[in-house]
């Protein structure tokens, strides 16, 4: 099981290729919003692994919505497993819908789900 500051260094290499290949800025930012997903999977999955649950398949039988509810902080405030919800489902209609995304819509997930998602697992993580 990989550690909580394995998944916080993926997380954080995630984000770095998205600003050093300004994915967001063009016609990519489907791929953009895809990354941010990764990075957010990442950064959830640092926290259950802090608490003790290993997250393994992820479109099977959504074994990190089962995790999520079995973490006490999870349970406790739900909107941040909404916040995940919400990239998880950008990210499956970018790769396999095909729709379209562009960068305002990058920067307005990113700022309305992304960003409130990380703060609230980093301020719970103790690494």
């Amino acid at each position: 099981m990989a550690t909580p500051f394995e998944h916080r260094s993926k997380a954080l290499h995630n984000e770095e290729l998205l600003g050093v290949h300004k994915l967001a800025e063009g016609k990519f930012a489907g791929w953009a919003i895809t990354v941010l997903f990764y990075s957010a999977l990442h950064w959830m999955r640092a926290l259950a692994a802090q608490e003790g649950f290993q997250i393994k398949s992820y479109s099977r039988n959504d074994s990190e919505k089962l995790a999520l509810q079995q973490i006490p902080l999870f349970r406790q405030s739900p909107q941040p497993f909404n916040w995940y919800r919400s990239l998880k489902d950008a990210s499956q209609d970018a790769r396999y819908e095909m729709t379209q995304y562009s960068s305002a819509d990058f920067l307005d997930l990113k700022q309305r789900c992304f960003d409130p998602f990380k703060s609230f697992i980093i301020a719970n993580l103790r690494t």
